[in-house]
């Protein structure tokens, strides 16, 4: 089941198809074409360079956060914010979603200061190297591999943040469909740790402005009409570019998360899947939300038209 998904959700994230065992010790060599390799056992023709990992210890039960390969570090304090709103996402995984997991969940990342040597870790684990890509990860793994893409370091924190998500749900939740995968990493990619440890998250500036104006314009496709979209229908939207399928991926996932009642029934969607294998149908988020999904659709907008505030855990 769990290669099945993995091949599923390959298109949208990056999946790669073989991945590196988690070892003490890891190193990294060129060959004679000057290609980038990375494995647990250096090889007997090149000289090869051992990568110890930096572990950050988590400080939260079942969480292990590695820092397998290291060429920056986030200026100002954020580089260990980052990690700290890691535990955060995992915390609320457990706590808001009822999610768990029988050992320990893992992030192991790797950090690159080129988008070369970024490509290289991918095709070193058999992923096309695709330059427009800023993190992927690797749910067989529990790799997250991130490049310095931008001058921003909160812009790279973020996709730090996004990838660790997903690294995450995919332990906690392997069958979790795909607008809920994404939802959920854009979601927290804008979680941020206060200094009294409180933990915000606020709206996305793109997607909130682009939700605004389809609701604006009577543009704005329905909740009944974007939950129908299975997996693949939404993987088609997203190829093409369209921007409907993240955004409202955001948006839908935003809005749930934001009153009791959302993370209820995403709890108890989260559980079907746990439990039968069951994906999430209209009928069945009819019957879990209060009200049904007419009552969604009027808490959605109401929550959207309210100007998407920030939550505060």
């Amino acid at each position: 089941m769990r290669q099945l998904l993995a091949r599923q959700l390959a298109m949208l994230c990056l999946i790669a198809a073989a991945a590196m065992p988690c070892q003490a010790e890891i190193y990294q060599w060129r060959d004679a074409n000057g290609k980038l390799h990375f494995g647990d056992r250096p090889p007997g023709e090149a000289p090869a360079e051992q990568i110890t990992p930096r572990v950050q210890s988590p400080g939260t039960q079942g969480l292990k956060i590695e820092i397998r390969h290291q060429e920056f570090t986030l200026d100002n304090g954020l580089h260990e914010q980052t990690l700290t709103a890691i535990k955060h996402i995992y915390e609320r995984y457990r706590r808001d979603l009822g999610l768990d997991l029988r050992g320990t969940a893992e992030v192991n990342l790797y950090l690159f200061s080129e988008q070369d040597r970024f490509v290289e870790w991918m095709e070193a684990r058999g992923a096309k190297g695709n330059p427009n890509y800023a993190g992927v990860f690797l749910p067989a793994s529990n790799e997250v591999a991130v490049w310095r893409w931008s001058a921003s370091d909160e812009r790279v924190a973020q996709t730090i943040l996004h990838e660790s998500s997903h690294v995450l749900l995919f332990q906690l939740s392997p069958a979790s469909p795909v607008w809920l995968h994404e939802g959920l990493a854009q979601y927290f990619q804008t979680l941020k740790v206060l200094p009294n440890g409180q933990a915000v998250v606020t709206a996305l500036p793109d997607a909130e402005a682009r939700i605004q104006t389809w609701i604006d314009n009577q543009q704005l496709i329905t909740l009944r009409q974007y939950l129908s979209l299975d997996d693949q229908a939404w993987r088609k939207m997203a190829h093409q570019l369209n921007a409907i399928p993240y955004t409202v991926a955001w948006g839908t996932t935003a809005f749930l998360m934001s009153k009791p009642v959302g993370r209820s029934t995403l709890r108890q969607l989260l559980q079907d899947l746990e439990k039968t294998d069951r994906r999430p149908t209209l009928q069945r988020i009819n019957h879990l939300y209060p009200g049904g999904l007419s009552r969604m659709e009027y808490d959605f907008f109401r929550w959207a038209q309210d100007g998407m505030q920030p939550q505060r855990y």
